[in-house]
């Protein structure tokens, strides 16, 4: 039971005696137990203030109180016991109360402007007040002392030895984590009084995302995916996304957020939360675990056949130009040129990406991201109305979780980029996920070493040619070679129409290109990767630019 100490000053003993007494049983109800201290003299009251070690976590105080040297005259004590309040302690909950003085007729809004959390009349301490109630009372005090991890009710259970899960929590705070956590479950009806946080994913845009396992004596355990930030129109969004989201997509494939708006805000923190399956685990800790090629099979089948490609096909359009879809916004364009400055110089190097010349690269590049076409291509030939559907939008290894079992099953996290997007969106951002994250992803991803091995890795799957076996030990890259295989390999059947491929290959390689770039921007990728992304860009938009110049 948490214990809270409280301070009470007033100059009328029956009002202490009333309040104590009535939000103490109120606190009684919910399981928190106050040790009052009280006064009547404000001079008494300031002492105790200032002196209390620790600060009090609730101080509640009469406004007005009787001068001694001018009998009748109401004085206002009480605002310099608020400000003393504050000054000793930010933590502190404080509240003002008084019955008010016509002459008077701003001294609640002074007691707030000097610090005080809430201030009512003290007729208005009844049971019928909606905010002035023992139990409104007691309700804030208590999600102010939680907020700001003064109490604390669940204990939260970490790896010591993992430092992306402590990074977590040294960013967001235990008390701000522990406390969103409960919103969320509170949502549901339920509560715990122990979390255990582990790494899942990195989030983006300032985001963390952990799974979550809370316990709690004769409650079930519950797992929940747990994603935190500052910007509470970035969770919104993605809660909205998510609602669209579960109107397309298969039920099973779909970890849907619970509430359905995110909670908080807490320390300035925000937090979606989604009930999770037991034993998850991310779709590239899964490929590095080496499991059997059937069964990297059996999930993308699941994935995409049965799962993403459903909703593909029934909800394709044909409407705006593939050129329009692929614009870079001026923020991305800095970002890749930026890039290509940086990694140019590796790739003439002989121990880099041994390149004689970096000219075509460049000039390639740059036509594609400030003018959204290959080098060369008419406008003309991108302007006619391509096919767009629903997609994930962002569909990495981070973002596909897998179900362990006897049967692996994938299910999808973060539908913030959910929306209409080009008919390859999925399968590319996937496809290019994989090669940059999981094919190589130890200590050979430093280097340039396998680099000419990867060029031809993204010829391949431009080409959706059958992507050959790994001859490594490692068993990671060697189940990352078998997904990309599948993918790459069912790229035409993604096509709005498979006798048609021919005509729509090339936006394959356009889309490729886009996440290469992308990717080239990845401050966490190693060099290596970051440089094949700006090289295998540049050769799909070459093969896109035959292709293209072939058909006019």
């Amino acid at each position: 039971m948490p214990v809270i100490r409280a301070l009470m000053v007033d100059d009328e003993a029956k009002n202490l005696r009333q309040f104590t007494t009535r939000l103490g049983n109120q606190f009684e109800k919910v399981d928190w137990e106050v040790r009052w201290e009280t006064t009547t003299d404000p001079d008494a009251g300031q002492q105790l203030i200032r002196r209390a070690e620790p600060p009090f976590d609730f101080v509640l105080v009469d406004l007005l109180f009787l001068r001694e040297d001018l009998p009748g005259i109401r004085e206002a004590r009480g605002l310099e016991l608020i400000t003393e309040a504050k000054e000793r302690s930010l933590q502190t909950y404080i509240l003002a109360v008084s019955s008010g003085e016509e002459n008077l007729a701003d001294l609640f809004d002074l007691a707030k402007h000097n610090g005080a959390h809430h201030a009512f009349r003290r007729y208005e301490f009844t049971n019928l007040s909606r905010d002035n109630s023992p139990a409104a009372i007691v309700k804030a005090v208590k999600s102010h002392l939680l907020d700001n991890g003064t109490v604390r009710t669940v204990h939260v259970v970490a790896d010591q030895r993992d430092p992306a899960v402590l990074s977590i929590i040294d960013e967001v705070g235990e008390a701000t984590l522990s406390q969103l956590y409960s919103r969320v479950l509170e949502a549901a009806g339920a509560e715990t009084t122990t979390m255990n946080v582990r790494f899942l994913t990195p989030g983006a845009s300032g985001a963390v995302v952990c799974s979550v396992t809370s316990e709690a004596p004769g409650e079930p355990v519950r797992r929940h995916v747990l994603k935190a930030g500052r910007d509470e129109q970035t969770l919104m969004r993605e809660a909205q996304q998510g609602a669209i989201a579960a109107k397309v997509l298969p039920a099973r494939l779909l970890v849907r957020q619970h509430p359905e708006r995110p909670v908080g805000p807490v320390n300035g923190w925000y937090a979606l939360g989604a009930p999770l399956p037991d034993r998850v685990m991310t779709l590239r800790a899964w490929l590095e675990s080496g499991p059997l090629a059937a069964e990297v099979s059996d999930v993308l089948i699941k994935l995409f056949t049965e799962g993403l490609g459903a909703a593909h096909r029934e909800n394709l359009q044909s409407n705006e130009p593939i050129g329009e879809l692929l614009r870079f916004s001026h923020l991305r364009q800095s970002r890749v040129l930026q890039a290509l400055t940086l990694l140019t110089p590796a790739l003439l190097r002989p121990e880099g990406g041994r390149m004689a010349d970096a000219t075509d690269l460049t000039l390639e590049l740059e036509s594609f991201v400030r003018e959204a076409r290959p080098l060369g291509v008419p406008m003309s030939r991108l302007s006619q109305p391509t096919f767009t559907t629903y997609a994930h939008g962002d569909l990495h290894g981070g973002n596909v979780l897998i179900c362990r079992g006897h049967h692996p099953t994938p299910v999808l996290i973060d539908t913030s980029e959910f929306g209409r997007a080009h008919w390859a969106t999925d399968a590319a951002r996937f496809a290019v996920d994989v090669l940059m994250r999981s094919v190589d992803a130890g200590v050979e991803s430093l280097f340039f070493t396998r680099f000419e091995d990867w060029r031809e890795l993204l010829r391949r799957m431009g080409a959706c040619e059958p992507i050959e076996p790994a001859t490594t030990d490692d068993e990671g890259t060697t189940s990352s070679l078998v997904a990309l295989s599948w993918v790459t390999s069912c790229v035409p059947t993604l096509c709005p129409a498979a006798v048609e491929w021919e005509q729509h290959r090339w936006e394959w390689h356009l889309v490729l290109a886009d996440y290469l770039l992308r990717s080239a921007c990845h401050q966490d990728l190693p060099a290596p990767k970051r440089a094949l992304g700006l090289v295998g860009a540049h050769d799909q938009l070459k093969s896109a630019t035959r292709m293209l110049l072939a058909s006019l």
